[in-house]
């Protein structure tokens, strides 16, 4: 049987990012993007509360993601948040 690699924790919220069971609660990921990782305390985990909402949350998420000393968290990077295009006016 093939290995599938560490499981995603259930309290990740749907989307690109979230964190596996490799996740040792050192809470680096809640330090760098505070507003999109939660903690569980019964199993001393982090998970992904919230998908970025904005580029500098997707920066954020991704410093974490990047440096996690587990390679705990996961998503596809090349997926990002952009700011929105600015809105065309018809000049007559």
């Amino acid at each position: 049987m093939d290995s599938v690699g560490p499981n995603k924790l259930p309290n990740n919220v749907p989307g690109r990012y979230y964190t596996t069971e490799e996740c040792d609660g050192c809470a680096y990921c809640a330090s760098v993007a505070p507003d999109n990782f939660g903690y569980e305390k019964d199993s001393n985990t982090y998970y992904v509360s919230r998908q970025p909402k904005s580029p500098e949350e997707e920066e954020c998420v991704r410093e974490a993601m990047d440096d996690c000393p587990l390679d705990a968290i996961c998503g596809d990077k090349k997926t990002a948040v952009r700011e929105p295009a600015p809105r065309r006016t018809n000049a007559a």
